[in-house]
């Protein structure tokens, strides 16, 4: 990283030529040298390229001086595109505001770039994000040598790089990058978020001992600080979650009422479907299908007043409840509700595949499904089509198409593998 690399970006944003924009100044092959970061610029052609450039004084020329203000509202910024995303933007604006005066130092313009990235990542902004990387990023850093760079830059760019690669289902990878930044993180609720998102990307891997020996980390933290209520109810419910994973049901169930608690007492509705649903998963595992539809159907009713697209997941679970009992008729009536719903028709059918082999066999709804199957495996979204596969791969033994049996149960095998290895969500 250096200064030759900011340079070459803004000549090419103006679309100048090398020769083009030395006229006058310097020789376009020295020019072309310190842009290579081959030749230190001599100051005085930093500040004829200033004025060629029209921007502020000392943009070019201070790019080594350290600049404690910048240094604090970047650290601001990342603080709350970890904490408070929806905070973010407003530090953005301040930084977008006085930019010149900001980012004069060449490792605070890199370290707002990766920052800026990564708000875009965690706002699902993708296309902003990938252009801010290609454009930029890869222009001004080279990971080769990110522990040669200042602590603030390695910190973003590793913050930047895990959303980033969760973002493209690179579970292992985002992983890594997040392991990388805590370890230079200080802040204890700061700390504490980014351990919980490191036990999240664990679960994901199936790893689920590392998920809870991170989560339970991340509980003590949050405890200690008496802060950050939402991250502790949702630590609480991923703590449930995976000793579910694990079949400890009584845990499981310990930390999932501790989250309702702190979500009906902070009035997290959305969070409470969540922890709604996931009783409902372990009261399901434990056989107890009275209490597991109680869950199930509370979780519904809040997702339907949160419009929340999560309740199909719900919906599912209910639907197997249903055919595990042979309970046909509430199976259909279900089927009979969900299927007149607007989302419906999307990719959400693929929740119901066993229900449409079994009972309606509809040439229309296979279409879709095999549609929206289509769909899944184009984004890799391999824990949803693990099951799928194994629902056809028994349907089809079950009729005696061995063949087609058999390529489903190596699907599933292959989306097994996937999951394990860290390729997909």
């Amino acid at each position: 990283m250096h200064i030759g690399n900011r340079i070459q970006i803004m000549r090419n944003n103006r679309k100048l030529t090398l020769k083009q924009t030395a006229d006058t100044i310097t020789s376009s092959s020295y020019l072309a040298k310190i842009e290579e970061g081959n030749y230190p610029p001599r100051p005085h052609v930093l500040q004829a390229l200033e004025r060629k450039f029209e921007v502020h004084p000392g943009f070019l020329t201070n790019y080594e001086q350290r600049d404690e203000d910048a240094e604090y509202i970047l650290r601001l910024l990342l603080s709350n595109i970890v904490l408070h995303p929806d905070k973010a933007r407003e530090v953005i604006e301040v930084i977008e505001e006085n930019y010149f005066e900001y980012l004069s130092p060449i490792s605070l313009e890199a370290t707002y770039l990766c920052l800026k990235c990564a708000y875009y990542y965690k706002i699902n902004d993708t296309k902003n994000a990938i252009d801010l990387y290609e454009g930029y990023i890869i222009n001004y850093i080279d990971e080769t040598e990110l522990r040669s760079y200042p602590k603030l830059v390695r910190e973003s760019f590793n913050y930047m790089m895990a959303l980033k690669t969760f973002s493209e289902n690179m579970i292992k990878e985002s992983t890594y990058y997040m392991e990388m930044f805590v370890d230079s993180v200080e802040q204890g609720a700061m700390k504490a978020a980014v351990i919980y998102n490191i036990a999240l990307l664990y679960g994901e891997l199936n790893l689920h001992s590392k998920a809870i020996q991170f989560g339970l980390k991340a509980k003590f933290m949050f405890e200690y600080t008496k802060k950050y209520e939402t991250l502790l109810c949702k630590t609480n419910n991923l703590l449930g979650v995976q000793h579910l994973y694990i079949e400890q049901y009584e845990e499981a169930l310990q930390y999932l009422k501790q989250a309702e608690l702190t979500a009906q007492k902070y009035e997290y509705n959305h969070l409470l479907a969540d922890i709604y649903y996931n009783k409902g998963l372990v009261y399901k595992q434990l056989e107890d299908f009275k209490n597991a539809v109680d869950f199930l159907e509370k979780s519904i009713n809040i997702d339907i007043e949160e419009e929340s697209s999560s309740i199909w997941e719900t919906y599912n679970t209910l639907m197997d409840i249903y055919l595990k009992t042979n309970q046909d008729l509430r199976a259909e009536n279900l089927f009979a509700i969900v299927s007149k719903k607007e989302m419906f028709e999307s990719n959400y059918i693929i929740y119901f595949v066993e229900f449409i082999l079994k009972f309606t066999k509809d040439d229309e709804y296979l279409s879709k499904l095999f549609s929206a199957i289509e769909c899944y495996e184009k984004s890799n979204n391999y824990s949803v089509l693990i099951d799928v596969y194994k629902t056809l791969g028994d349907h089809h033994f079950q009729e005696g198409n061995y063949k087609q049996s058999s390529m489903y149960y190596q699907k599933t095998l292959h989306a097994t593998k996937k999951i394990n290895f860290g390729g997909g969500v």
